[in-house]
C-alpha cells in the first residue's frame, strides 16, 4: 500500500530533547507500513532542524503561530490518507510494537472507536491513563480523595484513573491523549479534536464524541505499554496557569455536553467541597509544611469564583 497502513500525527512545541527518541523508537518498533506527520507550533529550539536533518521521510508542517494541541492535530488529520491514524505525543518512547495490536483490535471489533495502551513512567510505574467523564461522582471522589478508600474492583467505574489492571482490556469513559489509535474515517467524522479548548480536556472531548456520536467504545489495552515522559511541554507552564486551564476547560466541557444548568450544579457542588476542605485543613496548617495544600485550595477557589456562575 503506497500510502501505508497508518499515519502517526505528532504536534511539537520545543521538544528538541524528546523528538529524536520518539521518532527513533517509532521506526524501530512499528512493524506495519506507516507515515509520520509533524505539526510544529513555532518552536524556538532545534526541534524543526532536527526533524529536517535527521528524518527526511517525516512530513513537517511548520505553523506560523502556536495553534495548540487540537488545531495542530486537525491540520495533519486533513492530510491523512491511510486507513488508520495515531495521535501521539512527542514525549512518548516506544519499548515494543504498539501499533499492530491496536490495529488488530480495531479490525476485529467495529464497535470499538478508539484504542490506547498503558502509559508508564521511566521507572516502569504506571501513569494515570483512564478517566470518568466529569459528573458529581467524579467530582466527589477526586476532591475528597475517596479513591483511597474504594476497593479496586469498584474503581473500574467510579474512578477508573485509579483502577489497577496489570493485563487485559477494559472500556473507560475516556483516556489520556498521549497516544490514541483510531480509524481515520472515524476521526474525520467526529472532526478530530475540539478547538473549544486550548490545552487540556481535548482528549476527554474526543472520547465523548466516540461514545455519543459514533456510538462506539473506548478501549484501554494494558497488555501493551510505552514510556510517557509526561508533561514535557506542560512543564513550561506555571502550575497555577495549568490549574486554571484545566478548571475552565472542565466547565466548557460540562456546558457543551450537559448544559448550563447542570454545569451550574457542578460548580456549586465543587465550590462547597473545596470550602469544606479548607475548613478541615485550616486547623492543621502549622503541620502542613509551607501550607501547600491550603495554597492549592485557595487557588482553586479563586479560579472557580472567577467563572461566570451565580450560585453563591
Amino acid at each position: 500500500m503506497d500510502n501505508g497502513l497508518i499515519t502517526f500525527i505528532i504536534v511539537t512545541w520545543n521538544n528538541e530533547k524528546q523528538i529524536e527518541k520518539c521518532l527513533d523508537t517509532l521506526e524501530q518498533f512499528t512493524t506495519v507500513p506507516h507515515k509520520i506527520i509533524i505539526v510544529d507550533n513555532v518552536s524556538t529550539d532545534e526541534t524543526c532542524n532536527i526533524v529536517i536533518k535527521k528524518y527526511p521521510l517525516v512530513q513537517l508542517i511548520k505553523s506560523n503561530e502556536n495553534l495548540g494541541f487540537a488545531k495542530g492535530n486537525n491540520i495533519a488529520l486533513k492530510k491523512v490518507q491511510t486507513p488508520y491514524v495515531c495521535f501521539i505525543n512527542p514525549d512518548v518512547i516506544l519499548t515494543e510494537d504498539i501499533t499492530l495490536p491496536a490495529i488488530n483490535i480495531l479490525e476485529q471489533d467495529k464497535n470499538i472507536g478508539l484504542v490506547t495502551n498503558k502509559l508508564c513512567n521511566v521507572d516502569g510505574s504506571d501513569q494515570l491513563t483512564t478517566g470518568r467523564f466529569t459528573d458529581l461522582v467524579s467530582i466527589l471522589v477526586n476532591v475528597c480523595h475517596l479513591y483511597h478508600f474504594i476497593p479496586n474492583p469498584f474503581r473500574k467505574t467510579l474512578c477508573p484513573e485509579y483502577y489497577k489492571i496489570e493485563n487485559g482490556v477494559f472500556s473507560p469513559d475516556w483516556v489520556i491523549g498521549a497516544e490514541m489509535f483510531m480509524r481515520t474515517s472515524d476521526a474525520k467524522i467526529v472532526g478530530g479534536f475540539s478547538t473549544d479548548y486550548y490545552m487540556y480536556m481535548e482528549d476527554m472531548d474526543i472520547c465523548w464524541k466516540v461514545w455519543h456520536q459514533l456510538n462506539k467504545k473506548i478501549l484501554y489495552n494494558a497488555d501493551v505499554s510505552m514510556i510517557h515522559l509526561g508533561g514535557a511541554s506542560e512543564k513550561q507552564n506555571q502550575s497555577y496557569s495549568k490549574q486554571e486551564k484545566i478548571i475552565i476547560n472542565t466547565f466548557i466541557f460540562c456546558e457543551k455536553y450537559y448544559g448550563k444548568k447542570k454545569a451550574d450544579r457542578f460548580h456549586k457542588f465543587i465550590m462547597t467541597l473545596y470550602r469544606i476542605r479548607r475548613l478541615l485543613i485550616y486547623p492543621f496548617k502549622v503541620i502542613n509544611k509551607g501550607n501547600s495544600l491550603l495554597e492549592h485550595d485557595k487557588n482553586i477557589l479563586n479560579i472557580l469564583k472567577s467563572l461566570n456562575y451565580n450560585n453563591d
